[in-house]
C-alpha cells in the first residue's frame, strides 16, 4: 500500500472472503480509497489416491491412476510424468493415456520397457498444493491393484490343483481295486 502500509489481517475464516475497501488518510487532507479482493483458502489435504493393474503382459502393462482432492472447496488435479503436465481431457494427444472427464483417473498403457517411470499427481488450489506419485515399474510388476496375481499366487494354485489331482486319481484307484476284490 501507500508509503509501504501494510494491513495484517489474522484468524480468517473461508466465510470471510470477499471485497474490502480502505480509506488512506494521509496529511494534509490527501485521501486515497482503495479495494482488495480477499479469497480465504483452506490448506489441501493430501490426496487420495489408487492404482489398478488391469493387465501386464510382456508387450503392455495396462493399469489405472486414480487421485482425488478431499476436504473443502474446489481443488484442481494436474499430472505430470517427466516433462508432460495435462490436467484437462484432450491434452495428451496419445493413445497411451487416457484422462477421465473429471481428471482424476489416468489410463496408462505402456511397453514394460517404458514402464520405469513416475507419474506425478498434484492437487492444488490458489493457495496450497500436494503432490502423490504413482511409480509405475513397481505397479505393472504386480505391486499394482486389486487384480494383481503375483507368481508366488500361481504357484500356491498350481500346487493345489496338482494335489487336488493325485487326490482324485487315488481316489478312484481306491474304488476300482475295491470293486475288483469283490466276486
Amino acid at each position: 500500500m501507500y508509503n509501504e502500509t501494510a494491513l495484517r489481517i489474522r484468524d480468517l475464516q473461508r466465510g470471510d472472503s470477499g471485497v474490502f475497501g480502505a480509506r488512506i488518510k494521509m496529511q494534509p487532507a490527501l485521501v486515497d480509497d482503495q479495494s482488495f479482493n480477499l479469497s480465504v483458502y483452506e490448506s489441501v489435504p493430501s490426496p487420495r489416491t489408487r492404482s489398478q493393474l488391469l493387465a501386464s503382459t510382456v508387450e503392455w502393462c495396462n493399469l489405472t491412476l486414480q487421485c482425488q482432492g478431499a476436504g473443502k472447496g474446489a481443488v484442481n488435479v494436474t499430472w505430470k510424468r517427466d516433462s508432460l503436465t495435462w490436467g484437462t481431457p484432450g491434452e495428451l494427444g496419445t493413445d497411451r493415456h487416457q484422462l477421465s472427464p473429471d481428471g482424476t483417473t489416468l489410463r496408462v498403457a505402456l511397453p514394460p520397457a517404458a514402464a520405469n517411470v513416475t507419474y506425478a499427481c498434484t492437487v492444488s488450489n490458489p493457495a496450497d498444493h500436494k503432490v502423490a506419485l504413482f511409480d509405475l515399474q513397481t505397479l505393472c510388476q504386480g505391486g499394482g491393484g486389486q487384480s494383481a496375481f503375483s507368481k508366488s499366487g500361481y504357484i500356491v494354485l498350481t500346487l493345489i490343483l496338482v494335489a487336488v489331482s493325485l487326490g482324485g486319481a487315488f481316489w478312484c484307484w481306491r474304488i476300482n481295486s475295491g470293486k475288483a476284490a469283490d466276486p
